[in-house]
């Protein structure tokens, strides 16, 4: 019986040990894995492939432009396959799960072609700090009229 009481101190500080030994550091939210710039690895029009990152015989060459910039403090910018730039605010709702880029106007004062200045992504993977697919909600009337399937990464 002795033996036991002179066991248990150690065995409790064994065990204080362990369970302070561990930290847990939070998982990244999807604000923060989304809040860099992104460049397109793979883009599809209505599910035909049209791009790939470093392809040499893409049908639209011009998603190589396409840059994605989103910071911290809510601003966007948006540079396009036809290498135009917009500026404006972005946004996640719908459990993350929707990106809605807002108020996006040009040095000039124009929005991009064929909207008012929004333009809505659904996000269709899960938010990593390295990868996103997003996917138009609306056709794109610089693509066809088609939906645009866009797989980010960061580069």
């Amino acid at each position: 019986m002795r033996k036991i009481f002179l066991y248990l101190p150690i065995l409790f500080a064994f065990m204080l040990v362990l369970s302070c030994g561990k930290t847990s550091t939070p998982e990244p939210t999807a604000t923060e894995n989304l809040t860099k710039s992104w460049s397109v690895s793979i883009a599809k029009q209505n599910g035909t492939q049209v791009y790939q990152k470093g392809g040499t015989s893409n049908i639209e060459a011009g998603y190589a432009n396409y840059r994605l910039t989103l910071s911290a403090g809510g601003s966007a910018t948006l540079a396009t396959k036809d290498a135009n730039s917009f500026s404006g605010t972005w946004a996640l709702s719908g459990s993350d799960k929707v990106l809605t880029l807002s108020g996006l106007k040009n040095t000039a004062g124009a929005n991009p072609t064929g909207t008012t200045g929004t333009i809505v992504y659904n996000i269709t993977s899960t938010v990593t700090a390295t990868a996103v697919t997003i996917e138009s909600a609306q056709p794109d009337p610089k693509a066809g009229s088609t939906t645009v399937n866009l797989q980010l990464v960061n580069p």
